[in-house]
């Protein structure tokens, strides 16, 4: 890779490389009189003693950079686990500081997304009304911070509609260094840079990567794309000074190169070496700026071993439009290979080289897509539990400006009880719900809150009502076992306690019934069918229909049969697997894609599973547009929900009034089922439904509109104690939330 800033229309930034051959011509012209007869300049006064350096020594206090050019401040506070973020020096209007409880979340990194205004610091209003949408995610070493900060608004876009958001990689430390000569040494770097409008819209990105060297006096030479020495191919030479103002910066030095202004560089001092992160700004005409971000790592500090970044990691990278969000990716390296989650295409590593060219670079490593022509992505560790990346996002891309982070995951321990349950086998596997991770983002809520209308349905009015022991009979039904058996429950049965109650069938003799799961690396469990069925079970109460008596939980045991066992699989090759086999939803109900990383980690309403409207209204079609085929395809009610939204069909939940069941022609939720289910039977039968490999015909469609079905969807609670319809319940019981809609 080469230094190659961007240069934004009509504007007067010149590259780095540019910089250095015009700086070098006006000292060959002043050293031949200026060239024009003119005579002598007087002598210049001795420039002002230089400020001295004011670094942080350590405690928690922290100054750093985000990679879209900003300066920032980090309050850490570990005994009550607060974050606090000041904005110091802002390219996009945000001022004053925010602050957020945070917690670990379920890859060991910290998150918080609570963020509140700091009383008197002048938060800038559309910062204030925009913060829940601000998400910090970051991993803490001695003297360091680094991590993803998400959501934060774009604030020179002020038209009215605005929705430009931010996000960069956060780099932030703790302890500079006394003097410059300090420094002095050679760094690996890389460099992010894009130019943006006045409004704050980016453009086209640029990264890259090399080595520069720093000289006891602050000279700087930067050899883009290759190791130091004087004579690199292109080098360009500057210096590190101190910032004047000290007070606001404490520690942080300007760098220049080729006589202009980079921008601010935050030292962070460690026992073996430096860590410098650095502020790009350039103002060009007509109010456009380039800004960015360089990250300098000493080289003598950085591991040489080819297998020095072996084994599991997570990695973000902030997206590049302004839509505030980072993609996060399993990676993980072995043998040479890094091999991420979503990209089918191995990199190909070589230890000590800017590129995967093999360009020696030592402490750097360079990478090559399989198979790729030019595309390459350099890896710039800083720790043994973390690195930087730059280069291309995948093997088709010819374009380098990818920036990402990546921080260690914790050693996964194995879970013994799941790691050898095969797909071979006919026999089902017991499982606990709270080992069941789930494979999808999220479920039908009004699903759940049909099961739990009927499931605390104990009495209408005064009349006594059986309808909650329909959790016994869901429960077994879903083991494969037909219901309850006559007499099977008692006043002492409880969900998440089998031996408690009877099935009819003593064990599964209808495993056709039975929902599925894989075997992931290290015995995980991954559920590939079953999350609306079995997060009923975990929100159900636990007996006699009665909440006082406390959920069933994550405790309840229920069988699976297993599709694949890759129990010996790292997490990338695993998830492509999961990718390829399809047992894996990776949209949220809004349509944007994720990846693994965000899926949740447990079942039930409140472990991070979402809503889906579209998902709970493809239910309630079950039997009046479409049946449930004798072998599903995993996602089938998500697929038919794709299909419904998709042009020419264009179906809109926000035509209808879903607090209401209605009459069916008066836009309630019946309305949405009934127009929903007759798309479905007008599909033609050999249609494709969405992604789904299977046309309608094998996708469920029916030959008539189930009216029996759709007339009962909304039967209201009978005096007799009797069932009522599933969206009558429904309705009911997310009523008795206050979460109407």
């Amino acid at each position: 890779m080469r230094l190659n800033p961007p240069t934004p229309a009509g504007a007067a930034f010149r590259s780095l490389a540019q910089v250095s051959v015009l700086a070098a011509a006006s000292a060959a012209l002043a050293a031949c009189g200026g060239g024009d007869g003119s005579p002598a300049p007087a002598p210049v006064p001795a420039p002002a003693p230089a400020p001295a350096l004011a670094p942080l020594a350590g405690g928690s206090s922290y100054l750093g950079t985000l990679s879209f050019g900003d300066t920032v401040a980090l309050s850490l506070d570990s005994t009550t686990k607060q974050i606090t973020l000041r904005f110091v020096d802002s390219r996009f209007g945000l001022a004053g500081a925010i602050t957020s409880v945070y917690s670990v979340d379920a890859n060991g990194q910290f998150m918080a997304q609570t963020f509140q205004a700091v009383a008197g610091s002048n938060l800038p209003g559309a910062l204030v009304s925009r913060l829940s949408d601000v998400t910090l995610r970051f991993s803490a070493e001695t003297g360091l911070v680094t991590g993803n900060v998400d959501g934060l608004p774009n604030l020179l876009d002020t038209s009215a509609t605005s929705t430009a958001s931010l996000q960069g990689v956060l780099t932030a430390s703790n302890q500079g260094a006394a003097q410059i000569s300090a420094l002095a040494g050679t760094y690996n770097y890389l460099r992010n840079e894009a130019v943006y409008s006045a409004s704050g819209k980016p453009g086209a990105p640029s990264a890259s990567a090399g080595q520069l060297r720093i000289a006891n006096d602050g000279v700087v030479r930067v050899c883009p794309g290759q190791g130091a020495s004087d004579t690199c191919t292109n080098g360009i030479t500057g210096r590190v000074t101190v910032d004047p103002d000290q007070s606001t910066y404490p520690g942080a030095l300007v760098l220049e190169l080729g006589g202009q202004r980079i921008g601010r560089a935050v030292v962070g001092k460690r026992s073996d070496g430096a860590a410098i992160s650095v502020d790009v700004y350039s103002a060009a005409a007509g109010g456009s700026f380039t800004s960015g971000n360089w990250t300098l790592q000493s080289a003598a500090m950085a591991p040489v071993a080819a297998t020095a970044l072996d084994g599991e990691w997570l990695c973000t990278h902030p997206e590049q439009a302004s839509t505030g969000r980072s993609m996060r990716h399993y990676v993980s390296i072995g043998n040479g290979l890094l091999q991420t989650d979503t990209i089918d295409i191995d990199l190909k590593l070589r230890a000590n080289a800017a590129s995967g060219t093999g360009v020696a670079a030592h402490g750097l490593f360079g990478g090559q897509w399989a198979g790729g022509k030019g595309a390459a992505r350099t890896l710039l560790p800083v720790s043994a539990n973390s690195f930087y990346y730059a280069g291309s996002s995948g093997p088709a891309d010819t374009d380098t400006s990818a920036l990402g982070a990546c921080q260690r995951l914790p050693e996964q321990a194995e879970l013994p009880k799941y790691l050898d349950k095969s797909a071979a086998s006919t026999d089902p596997v017991m499982i606990t719900l709270a080992d069941a991770l789930p494979t999808q983002p999220a479920i039908g809520y009004d699903q759940i809150y049909y099961k739990q209308g009927r499931y605390t349905h104990t009495a209408t009015g005064n009349v006594a009502s059986s309808q909650w022991q329909k959790a016994f009979d869901d429960l077994c039904e879903d083991s494969g076992q037909d219901s309850t058996a006559k007499n099977g429950i008692t006043a002492s049965s409880k969900l998440n306690d089998r031996s408690s109650f009877t099935c009819k069938a003593q064990v599964a003799n209808y495993q056709s019934l039975l929902k599925t799961a894989v075997v992931g690396p290290k015995g995980q469990l991954f559920l590939t069918d079953g999350h609306h069925s079995f997060t009923s079970l975990w929100e159900a109460p636990n007996s006699n229909g009665n909440v006082a008596t406390g959920l069933a939980g994550g405790q309840v045991q229920m069988p699976v049969m297993i599709k694949g066992n890759y129990k010996d699989a790292n997490n990338a090759s695993f998830w492509r697997t999961m990718r390829a086999n399809k047992f894996v939803w990776l949209k949220l109900p809004d349509g944007s894609s994720i990846t693994p990383a965000d899926l949740p980690r447990q079942l039930g309403l409140s472990n991070g599973l979402k809503d889906d409207p579209f998902r709970s209204l493809v239910y309630f079609t079950r039997e009046v547009g479409y049946n449930k085929p004798v072998n599903p395809s995993e996602f089938l009610e998500f697929y038919w929900s794709e299909w419904l939204q998709a042009s020419p069909r264009s179906f809109k939940l926000s035509q209808y009034k879903l607090s209401q069941a209605g009459n069916g022609s008066d836009g309630g939720y019946m309305q949405a089922i009934k127009d929903a289910s007759n798309l479905m039977l007008a599909a033609n039968p050999s249609e494709m439904i969405g992604a789904s490999g299977y046309n309608a015909v094998q996708m469920g469609q029916m030959t008539a509109f189930g009216t029996a079905t759709y007339a009962d969807l909304s039967t209201p609670k009978p005096a007799d104690g009797k069932k009522a319809g599933k969206l009558a319940y429904a309705l009911e019981y997310r009523a008795s939330l206050g979460s109407a809609k």
